[in-house]
């Protein structure tokens, strides 16, 4: 959903309510400004460029985009590159 600046500033309350089921592109003149996340999207962001920088350049399989991953399956994913010299 994009919206511009102005109307963001008129009732931000809503649009960051609308944020938790669908990102929120303001914009200014038309152009992308920046961006309305969940806090939960973003935390999984976190995680996956935390996880990232840690295994380098090694791609992620879907599951790390699954907000329902198990952390612990994280965990084992990790220990078995340490095993393979991949860490």
């Amino acid at each position: 959903m994009n919206i511009s600046l102005s109307t963001l500033k008129e009732n931000p309350a809503k649009y960051f309510e609308m944020a938790k089921t669908a990102d929120v592109i303001v914009t200014r003149r038309g152009e992308p400004l920046g961006r309305i996340v969940s806090e939960e999207k973003a935390a999984r962001s976190d995680r996956r460029r935390a996880i990232e920088a840690l295994i380098g350049t090694v791609p992620l399989p879907p599951e790390y985009d699954d907000p329902d991953y198990d952390p612990d399956y994280v965990l084992l994913r990790e220990a078995d590159y340490k095993d393979r010299g991949l860490l």
